[in-house]
């Protein structure tokens, strides 16, 4: 009887050693070929950034308050400040991909210009947030909004962009929202879009 239930352990541990074989075999081929294609992606010359989608800032049409509130002031004058700088939103790209597109040199200044993009979607939702808890709601519909216009992935700019749609009764709107969702590069996407349909 104990013959049967030695071969059985016998052939687990050799399933065993096949899979984990075979699990440490396509890892290493995984990390071989990420390291070839870093190596690949290092060696692309610099490429002109004149393709880059930079983002304009219209501030000219934002609704700035003065004297109103210590925290608006500070959100205002982050944007204001950002205006004057390139700004990219490079979601979804990884590394490699940027250097493989505009080459390894450039990559420290399309960090620096997805750096500013990162500061603008949160003092956007800053902004917007903070002109909602003062009563400002039609103007941070316009703030959240030119957030969604950057492509922002902050979930909190779209829940409470829907969430003053809603009070209106424009859900048009929030289908709008949910359209513009579906188009991010980034893994927030389908918790984003999720999200949103609860609000029609």
């Amino acid at each position: 009887m104990r013959f049967p239930s030695t071969l059985a352990c016998i052939l687990v541990f050799v399933f065993w050693l096949s899979y984990e074989l075979k699990k440490s075999s396509n890892h290493n081929q995984e990390k071989k070929s990420f390291l070839e294609l870093d190596a690949e992606a290092n060696s692309v010359r610099k490429k002109p950034l004149d393709s880059l989608h930079y983002i304009t800032i219209p501030t000219e049409s934002l609704p700035f308050f003065s004297g109103i509130d210590e925290k608006l002031t500070s959100y205002q004058e982050t944007v204001q400040m950002l205006s004057q700088k390139p700004i990219v939103n490079l979601s979804g790209f990884t590394n490699i991909d940027l250097k493989m597109e505009y080459g390894a040199a450039n990559l420290p200044i399309l960090s620096q210009y997805d750096q500013n993009f990162t500061v603008l979607a949160r003092t956007l939702l800053q902004w917007g947030t903070r002109l909602h808890e003062l009563g400002y709601d039609q103007e941070a519909i316009q703030v959240l909004s030119f957030g969604i216009d950057c492509q922002t992935d902050a979930r909190g700019n779209y829940i409470l962009l829907a969430q003053l749609y809603q009070s209106q009764g424009n859900q048009s709107a929030i289908l709008h929202l949910i359209s513009v969702a579906e188009t991010l590069r980034t893994s927030q996407k389908d918790g984003i879009c999720r999200d949103l349909k609860t609000y029609l």
